[in-house]
């Protein structure tokens, strides 16, 4: 019952009308997940692609990078992910296979119930200094319509505290601003601890992220 009201939870987010499908509302980042999503302000590594492109500007080197999660132990969720400083290109894919339903007793119905969908974006960046922007193009299809979206992020970086904002579906009538905030507080050359914030949908329905990262000689603890 509990696998079958998850991927039904999928299901009713993806039909719901909103401006960007459910495919861009699951993490591609275990770093950025594990940190509640709270990584706008951050965006050092290839995931600034998913959660704000101006962090694409920060890369350093040539990234190839691969996300998979078992949601509700049945939605298969795969993110493939190659970046580059000022560049990046991500393609996601999430498929629950064929699932059961059940009736109101929780027995099986005998009814199938299916939902599969892939997306791709691409990003591009330039930075100055310690301020970076970024843009992104990004596509998404399943079995009830194509999705095209475009989405423009910014990244300032001030010594301890970094800050972040994302507007997300430009053009459309749905857009969607996320800002966030983080503080790195290095304690040793190998000690440092970042707390992050971030606030989505911020005029709409505003939504809080916390997270907390800890790294010490090069292993991370992250709440």
């Amino acid at each position: 019952m509990r696998l079958f009201l998850g991927v039904v939870g999928i299901l009713v987010i993806a039909v719901s009308g909103n401006a960007a499908p459910v495919i861009f509302e699951m993490g591609t980042s275990a770093r950025a997940v594990a940190l509640g999503g709270a990584f706008s302000a951050l965006a050092d590594d290839e995931s600034a692609l998913f959660y704000n492109p101006a962090g694409l500007a920060q890369l350093r080197t040539v990234i190839l990078a691969m996300f998979y999660q078992r949601a509700f132990e049945a939605v298969h969720h795969v993110a493939l992910t190659g970046a580059m400083r000022s560049w990046g290109l991500q393609l996601i894919q999430i498929d629950t296979g064929p699932i059961e339903s059940t009736n109101e007793f929780g027995n099986p119905s005998g009814e199938l119930t299916h939902y599969a969908s892939h997306a791709g974006l691409l990003g591009v960046a330039v930075g100055i200094e310690n301020f970076s922007l970024g843009l992104r193009g990004k596509f998404s299809s399943d079995d009830r319509e194509t999705y095209w979206g475009l989405d423009v992020g910014a990244l300032a970086r001030l010594r301890f505290v970094r800050l972040g904002i994302v507007a997300e579906n430009l053009g459309s009538t749905e857009i969607s601003v996320r800002v966030g905030a983080a503080f790195v507080a290095p304690f040793a050359p190998r000690m440092a601890l970042t707390v992050a914030l971030d606030v989505w949908d911020i005029f709409n329905h505003p939504e809080m992220h916390l997270g907390l990262e800890a790294s010490i000689n090069g292993v991370q603890i992250r709440a």
